[in-house]
């Protein structure tokens, strides 16, 4: 439709008008919005209006598929508790617990319902991926949703009575509204504290309660995750009046778990009638195996009478236990007469006297993760752990697929390293000399402002290896500016300032150290600098690599640069450095990366090693007590290590790690001991072997070849 304004070669543009309706239709559609809540469970409406994709194509949701989920969905409709926690292992169906909240509100009990996810990105993708997919093949539930231009977005989906809010944990997200329901996913990855550091506000789940007092008892907070908060208590054991408790941790999901009714999930025995937990501790297998062979004979065993059941056995005992045969047996106020708390049901007068129901599931019972994965992926963590110190895969295997609070064992020990310890342990080796099991040797050098700190490695097979040279170099070489003053003095080094200063390094790549009890020695098989150090040091430094480059030496030089924090996508990863604010790769030089935390980790297991064997890094007797302080100036704590209180200097500790990490680059892990590559090859055909001084006097050189007359070289070639 056009109209003329009242100026000349106005033009208006009106949209047109929406088809006609007659008030009693208008009447006829929002009168089921007066009608009472359904009176169905979660479970139930779930089963009736959402569809779910299987196998490609979507299909009525069907409570036997995690049956675990089922108690927990229905209990938001209680009035009796005001949070529903369910503590699980990814790959467990518990996201989709959320969904089947949420449709039972969009179609049995319109109230506002908010869902918070870990960050804003995560809450789009779920959006896009998972809950606008559901709404369009779940005819009942689509039908629902408005049709206005604001009522189906990535923030709000408007529904008829209803409204459901996506957000993520802000201050603003969980202030100032009014939710009958907040549903909370992997609430353990969340940011723990809301609000600005002076002033914070509370958790997310304090937040969200908050907003569920209007409603009174008809709100209630839903949050799942898998937890993700180390154990704060290693002396912590389950007691008998706390059969269901998870050890103490330090934040997250597992705190509210403990302050709830602490329910299990129980199967029932075929065999002997009784009821007992699926724990991944009761799964029997042949840990000395592989772990993919381990994995594929795992039984899991009834404490009981003994009776074994396969995997295939799961489906069948998690149906049973929905309907009767085991389920969810919470904490209760009695104790028996043998001193046991006893366990009840949900309903049962007798519940533990708390407003939270709590849930956890051990990763052995969860519906979408097979026995022989946990077991395969868990032996794999478990000797990497053993091996190199590194328990980042074995928490994760502990976190994400047995729903377990993780404690590492070093942290059980009851006593750390001191240097007393380290000094008795301490192996007699003539000092620069390389033990006679040596297969490649790496120099390691940290940039401190007026020296370079240098630590020469040998290492054997496995991550066996020991310090042979540990020294400062603080003098320029000759060819310096200012090298040298008027009374010939040299000055101590400045890298930050004088580039040419890093040539003092020079001739580390070509010095030579003798192998114990043989007549050949080994030049380093790669060097390692650090690339952080004083103002002005990083140019310097790339410099110098470029020169060495240029000089045939690229490959034996490295730059290093540390990566806070246990959860770095590698330990080492080799890769140009990010350049200017658009994030262009730098051209010509690549950086050595190292996860710094979880390579300390290792340095400092393999230092409790004492004995020699897989993975130990010993020491020499002749080391300075300051360096073997050094190697235990720092403590571990939650987000990485840090120095202890009153402490100094690192130096030792740094180049440890430097050290492995460059060991790891070269292939120390993937190395086949009866197949070496030619720079780890134990003998003088090792690449980087040279003759010792002795040697070379006691083997006269070979004569020279005789001349042979050109007119023969000439008929041979005919």
């Amino acid at each position: 439709m056009v109209m003329m304004a009242d100026r000349a070669a106005s033009v208006l543009h009106i949209p047109p008008l929406p088809a006609w309706r007659a008030p009693t239709e208008i009447l006829a559609d929002s009168l089921p919005l007066l009608d009472p809540p359904s009176r169905i469970t979660v479970t139930d409406a779930a089963e009736r209006h959402l569809r779910v994709p299987i196998a490609g194509d979507w299909r009525s949701f069907d409570r036997q598929v995690a049956p675990y989920t089922v108690e927990p969905a229905d209990v938001t409709q209680s009035r009796r508790f005001k949070a529903v926690c369910f503590v699980g292992p990814s790959q467990s169906g518990k996201t989709q617990m959320l969904m089947t909240v949420a449709a039972h509100a969009i179609t049995s009990a319109p109230d506002p319902v908010q869902v918070i996810h870990m960050t804003k990105t995560d809450a789009d993708a779920w959006v896009e991926e998972k809950l606008n997919p559901a709404i369009r093949n779940s005819p009942e539930i689509h039908e629902r949703l408005g049709r206005g231009r604001d009522d189906d977005t990535f923030s709000r989906k408007r529904f008829r009575g209803m409204r459901l809010a996506i957000g993520y944990p802000v201050a603003n997200q969980l202030s100032s509204r009014s939710q009958r329901l907040v549903l909370m996913t992997d609430y353990d990855h969340m940011k723990q504290i809301l609000g600005p550091k002076d002033a914070p506000e509370g958790s997310p789940y304090g937040m969200a309660r908050q907003r569920i007092r209007t409603f009174m008892s008809r709100g209630c907070v839903l949050l799942e995750s898998t937890p993700a908060f180390p154990v704060t208590d290693p002396e912590w054991r389950p007691g008998l009046l706390n059969p269901h408790e998870l050890p103490p941790v330090s934040g997250g999901i597992v705190r509210i778990y403990n302050e709830g009714t602490r329910g299990r999930w129980y199967w029932e025995c075929r065999n002997c009638g009784e009821l007992f937990e699926p724990h991944f501790t009761r799964l029997l297998y042949d840990d000395g195996l592989e772990p993919a062979e381990a994995g594929a004979q795992a039984q899991m065993e009834c404490p009981h009478c003994g009776e074994l059941y396969a995997h295939r056995h799961k489906v069948e005992l998690n149906r049973r236990a929905l309907a009767g045969q085991g389920g969810w047996l919470h904490e209760g106020t009695r104790i028996g007469e043998d001193g046991h708390r006893a366990l009840v049901r949900i309903d049962d007068p007798a519940l533990r006297a708390t407003d939270v129901a709590s849930y956890s599931l051990n990763g052995a019972a969860a519906a979408f993760a097979s026995w022989e994965g946990l077991v395969s992926a868990y032996e794999l963590a478990r000797r990497q752990a053993e091996t190199f110190g590194d328990y980042t895969e074995l928490s994760r295997v502990f976190f994400t697929d047995r729903a377990e609070p993780f404690l590492r064992p070093s942290e059980t020990d009851g006593a750390a390293l001191t240097t007393t310890q380290l000094r008795e342990a301490a192996v007699t080796l003539p000092r620069g000399v390389a033990p006679g099991w040596t297969r490649f040797l790496t120099v390691s050098v940290d940039v401190q402002g007026n020296r370079f700190e240098v630590l020469v490695m040998a290492w054997g097979l496995q991550g066996e290896r020991i310090v042979i040279e540990r020294f400062a170099i603080s003098q320029p070489p000759d060819h310096a500016p200012r090298a040298k003053n008027e009374d010939g003095r040299y000055r101590l080094l400045d890298p930050g300032r004088y580039g040419e200063d890093a040539d003092a390094l020079l001739d580390l790549a070509s010095r030579a150290w003798p192998v114990e009890g043989q007549p050949w020695a080994l030049t380093p098989a790669a060097l390692v600098i650090d690339f952080n150090g004083p103002p002005g040091w990083s140019d310097k430094a790339e410099a110098f690599w470029r020169a060495r480059r240029r000089d045939g030496q690229g490959h034996l030089w490295f730059l290093s640069i540390g990566r806070g924090g246990f959860h770095q996508r590698d330990r080492v990863w080799h890769e140009a450095p990010e350049r200017g604010s658009r994030g262009r790769k730098a051209r010509g030089i690549k950086l050595l990366n190292m996860a710094v935390d979880r390579l300390k980790d290792s340095v400092l297991a393999a230092l409790g090693r004492m004995e020699r064997g897989m993975g130990a890094q010993h020491l020499p007797d002749w080391l300075e007590t300051e360096a073997l302080a050094e190697l235990l100036a720092e403590e571990r704590g939650l987000k990485g290590y840090t120095k202890k209180q009153g402490v100094t200097r690192n130096e030792t500790l740094d180049l440890s790690v430097q050290a492995l990490a460059l060991a790891e680059h070269k292939g120390l892990n993937r190395m086949n001991p009866e197949a070496p590559p030619d720079w780890a090859v134990l003998g003088p055909q090792n690449v980087h072997a040279v003759a010792t001084e002795e040697k070379r006097r006691a083997d006269p050189p070979p004569e020279p070849p005789r001349a042979v007359p050109a007119q023969i070289n000439f008929l041979k070639r005919r």
